[in-house]
């Protein structure tokens, strides 16, 4: 996946329609936001709002049309000049967009928002939708415990080894989505592991940073 570096984000290139920006903030913003996108975006020629979320792990899924902080863990809109937010230290950031609805999206998917049925709480057909799987924890590092082993939908998508059972998010929400009309095509990953990848990306299970990496997506 080719990424387009700026000095405080990385863009996702060739993967979206040209009517969205998105991509993810670089480690040298202070976090606070909203500062930190206006700060992350700043190279944009255009004015923007944004919103994004108290994040609480939750399957709500909120349509907005405009700025603000909600309550939940997903973020959809077809408003344009609005910047839509999630931010993750290990947790796996969806990002939407379909240029058929002019619609753009973001999820906040950590194991007990996808345990609650986040992704079947997205309110549209995905035929029509791209999908990028932005940094986060991949297979490599999502070793888990009785509290995925004990719940049936995750089952298929859990691997034993030597050092315990490990978890895999892509699989997981490649096979939500695809149920939901996602052509396989359009789903990208960008691979970029978040406990791997220590000087670029914050990790909780790492070192329980308070740091989060900001994912983001704007129609321009």
């Amino acid at each position: 996946m080719k990424l387009t570096s700026h000095k405080y984000c990385s863009l996702f290139k060739e993967c979206f329609p040209s009517f969205v920006t998105a991509g993810f903030s670089k480690n040298n913003l202070p976090g606070d936001l909203p500062q930190d996108i206006y700060t992350a975006l700043s190279f944009l020629d255009q004015k923007f709002k944004s919103s994004y979320l108290n994040q609480v792990h939750s399957s709500k899924v909120i349509l907005l049309a405009k700025e603000g902080i909600h309550e939940g863990d997903a973020l959809f809109t077809k408003e344009k000049g609005l910047v839509l937010i999630v931010r993750t230290a290990d947790c796996l950031p969806l990002i939407f967009a379909s240029e058929k609805l002019g619609v753009i999206g973001v999820v906040h998917m950590g194991w007990r928002s996808a345990k609650a049925g986040i992704l079947d709480n997205i309110d549209y057909c995905l035929e029509s939708f791209k999908v990028v799987a932005g940094p986060g924890l991949r297979s490599c590092c999502y070793q888990v415990g009785d509290e995925f082993l004990t719940h049936p939908p995750f089952k298929d998508f859990i691997k034993s080894e030597p050092k315990g059972s490990y978890f895999d998010p892509i699989s997981f929400a490649k096979y939500q989505l695809f149920g939901k009309g996602l052509k396989p095509e359009n789903f990208l990953d960008s691979g970029l592991c978040s406990f791997c990848l220590p000087d670029d990306f914050f990790s909780f299970r790492r070192n329980q940073t308070s740091s989060r990496t900001l994912s983001f997506i704007l129609k321009i």
